[in-house]
């Protein structure tokens, strides 16, 4: 089952997209950084906006401390 787009109802979540990331469209540190992290799949691009909230909550995950 593929992604669907949340803005445009039916619609697949691809390269037709303007808020689509594939990985050629960054540079090659970018892309190896993001995907490191989880973030970006190097085969498969994103949604820009998933993108988005992959990276903050990796980083909101990571520098927050708790108590225990």
């Amino acid at each position: 089952m593929s992604k669907t787009c949340p803005f445009t109802s039916g619609r697949e979540c691809n390269s037709e997209c303007p808020l689509f990331v594939a990985p050629d469209d960054l540079n090659e540190f970018v892309s190896a950084r993001l995907c490191s992290i989880g973030v970006l799949d190097r085969k498969n691009g994103n949604c820009s906006l998933k993108m988005l909230a992959l990276s903050q909550s990796r980083m909101i995950f990571e520098n927050t401390n708790t108590r225990g």
